[in-house]
C-alpha cells in the first residue's frame, strides 16, 4: 500500500471515529452498538468515496474564507524525523504567515503534513517562502510544495 494511502487512510479513520462520538453522543444509550458500527460504516463508506484529501483541505479552506485573507497550501511529506513541525512553524512565523489549520500524520516512519496559512501580511513572497522551505527540504530529505489558494483550486477542483 502506498503511503500517501496510509495518510489518506489516517484522515477518514479520524473522520469515522468523529461521526462515532457526534453519533454516541447525540442518542447515547438509545442505540445499540452493533446498529452504530453499521451507521458509522455507511457514513465512512459514502465520504470514502466521495471526499478526497484534497477536497477536505479545499474545504477547511473555503469554511474558513475571508475577503481579506489571502490563503496557500503547504505539503510536507518524507521520512519522519525529530524537528520537521519546528522547522517548518519557525519559517512559517519568521515570514509573517498565520497557520490557519495544520493536519500531520506518521505512519510507518512516512511523515505528511499539510497547512493551510494566511499569506496576506508576509514578509516575503511566495517564492521567498519556498526558497526557505527548500532548505529545510534538502537538510531533512523531505519534499515541501507551497501552492497559492488560486492554483490549489484550481487543481482540485471540486
Amino acid at each position: 500500500m502506498k503511503k500517501m494511502e496510509l495518510f489518506i487512510m489516517d484522515i477518514k479513520g479520524r473522520i469515522e471515529n468523529s461521526v462515532k462520538q457526534i453519533i454516541n453522543e447525540e442518542l447515547g444509550d438509545s442505540i445499540h452498538p452493533d446498529k452504530l458500527s453499521i451507521i458509522t460504516d455507511k457514513i465512512n463508506e459514502k465520504l470514502s468515496t466521495s471526499v478526497n484529501a484534497d477536497e477536505l483541505v479545499l474545504l477547511r479552506m473555503i469554511s474558513n474564507e475571508k475577503k481579506d485573507k489571502e490563503m496557500a497550501v503547504v505539503s510536507v511529506i518524507g521520512q519522519d524525523s525529530v524537528g520537521i513541525v519546528a522547522e517548518v512553524t519557525r519559517i512559517l512565523a519568521e515570514s509573517s504567515a498565520n497557520i490557519e489549520s495544520m493536519n500531520q500524520a506518521i505512519v510507518t516512519g512516512y511523515f505528511a503534513l499539510i497547512l493551510t496559512i494566511d499569506v496576506s501580511a508576509m514578509n516575503v513572497t511566495l517564492d521567498k517562502l519556498q526558497e526557505l522551505m527548500n532548505q529545510i527540504a534538502e537538510k531533512k530529505n523531505l519534499k515541501i510544495y507551497i501552492q497559492h489558494e488560486n492554483i490549489f483550486r484550481s487543481m482540485n477542483r471540486i
